[in-house]
């Protein structure tokens, strides 16, 4: 499994192209701090595309597309997750703190670009995709960060609203979901309205992680959280995504999700201090 390190006086990436591309890692350089949450009880190694990806999640910060639950589309059924976790991206260009990444043998005869860099204290991702199929889709990061003690966000939001009122110990038992305890037995899955797109996290050393997602395509926020209380994981994803719901059909039921054909653009950036 060839790694693909990244690295300037601040940070250092590390990126796994056949792995989904993911960044595997991400070390602010003046406190060690690894901000990427990596499942100790899984290798890293490739799965079926086929395999289902609760049991097989590695860890690191990754994309999902076309869908999350598992839903037909005109050219076949999608995979559980979608198709860009599992799939080994190609390499266009790479240097010590630039990789550009393509991969292009998806079901859903999709092309897709993304060039991770560092600059200074910041990790940017840009996407670029051409969807071609004609059909209501979902594109969401999944950013997974360790919960080794406590963590606090920081964000500007209206609302909060339960992906599953079934799943979940958090939102309809008063506990915060803002302030995050290793070990506590709480966690949940929600959909976050923020005002701004934008969200700090601050550990218990006061390492900071603040998040920047743009204004083009990822328009919403969904945010899964387990602190010892699903599967024994201490990780908190941070999603911005394409749609409003997880079920693609009630997204678009409320006028809120992306349809095919489409030239397909976003990015994030984190900045660690």
């Amino acid at each position: 499994m060839k790694e693909y390190i990244l690295e300037n006086s601040k940070l250092k990436a590390k990126v796994l192209p056949e792995l989904g591309g993911r960044v595997d890692s991400v070390i602010y350089k003046p406190t060690e701090k690894n901000w990427v949450w990596k499942n100790k009880q899984l290798a890293n190694e490739k799965v079926s595309k086929h395999a289902d990806y609760d049991s097989n999640w590695q860890g690191g910060w990754e994309e999902l597309f076309p869908n999350d639950a598992i839903e037909k589309f005109s050219w076949g059924q999608g995979l559980d997750h979608g198709e860009l976790w599992s799939s080994s991206w190609d390499i266009v260009d790479y240097n010590k703190e630039k990789i550009h990444l393509k991969v292009s043998n998806l079901e859903s005869i999709t092309l897709f670009e993304k060039i991770i860099e560092l600059k200074n204290n910041k990790l940017i991702c840009n996407y670029k995709s051409d969807v071609t199929f004609d059909d209501f889709f979902l594109f969401k990061l999944h950013l997974a960060i360790p919960i080794e003690d406590k963590i606090v966000l920081e964000c500007n939001y209206d609302n909060v609203e339960k992906v599953d009122k079934n799943f979940g110990n958090i939102i309809d038992q008063q506990h915060s979901f803002l302030s995050l305890e290793k070990d506590s037995g709480l966690f949940d899955f929600y959909y976050l309205n923020l005002k701004n797109k934008s969200m700090k996290l601050t550990d218990g050393s006061n390492n900071t992680l603040e998040l920047y997602y743009g204004n083009e395509n990822l328009d919403y926020f969904w945010l899964f959280q387990t602190q010892g209380g699903w599967m024994n994981h201490n990780v908190l994803v941070l999603e911005p995504a394409s749609n409003s719901k997880k079920k693609i059909h009630e997204a678009a039921s409320e006028g809120n999700s992306l349809k095919g054909p489409l030239a397909f653009k976003c990015y994030y950036e984190v900045e660690l201090n």
